[in-house]
C-alpha cells in the first residue's frame, strides 16, 4: 500500500517542485488561482492608481528645497502630540533635581519638543509639586 502511494506521490511532487509559491496566498502550488489572479489585479490596478496621482504632500519645488526645509513641509501638517514618556521624563528630572534639572541639556532639548497641551501641563505639574513644597516648609 505504501509504496503504491508512493509510486503516485513521487512524480506529482516532481513535477510541483519548479512551481513557484504563490506571492498571494504563499501556498505551493496556489491553492487558490482564480482568487489569487483577481488579488493581483486589483492590487495592479491600486498600484496604477496611485502611481498616476499626483502625491498631495510633495512639494512642487521639492528638487531645489534644502532638507530642513523639506523635513518641515513633509513632517510640519501633520505634528504629533508630544509624548507622555517626554513629559514624564522631564517631570522625573525636576522631582529628582528641582527646577534647575530645567536648565539641563537634555530637558532643554525635550522642552522644544513639547507642543502647547504639554508645556501647560508641565507648568501645571511644577505649580503643584511647588505648592505641596511650600505646605510643608
Amino acid at each position: 500500500m505504501i509504496d503504491l502511494n508512493l509510486a503516485i506521490i513521487a512524480p506529482l511532487a516532481a513535477a510541483t517542485r519548479f512551481l513557484p509559491t504563490c506571492d498571494i496566498c504563499g501556498a505551493h502550488p496556489c491553492i487558490n488561482p482564480s482568487f489569487c489572479d483577481q488579488c493581483r489585479k486589483a492590487d495592479a490596478e491600486l498600484r496604477a492608481e496611485r502611481r498616476d496621482r499626483p502625491a498631495e504632500s510633495i512639494p512642487e519645488d521639492w528638487d531645489r528645497m534644502s532638507i530642513h526645509a523639506l523635513w518641515d513641509a513633509l513632517n510640519g501638517g501633520r505634528q504629533r502630540p508630544t509624548p507622555q514618556t517626554t513629559i514624564e521624563a522631564i517631570m522625573y528630572c525636576v522631582r529628582e533635581r528641582g527646577l534647575k534639572a530645567l536648565e539641563e541639556r537634555a530637558n532643554i532639548e525635550r522642552l522644544s519638543r513639547c507642543d502647547e497641551s504639554a508645556r501647560a501641563q508641565i507648568n501645571d505639574r511644577i505649580a503643584r509639586i511647588a505648592e505641596q513644597n511650600d505646605g510643608k516648609n
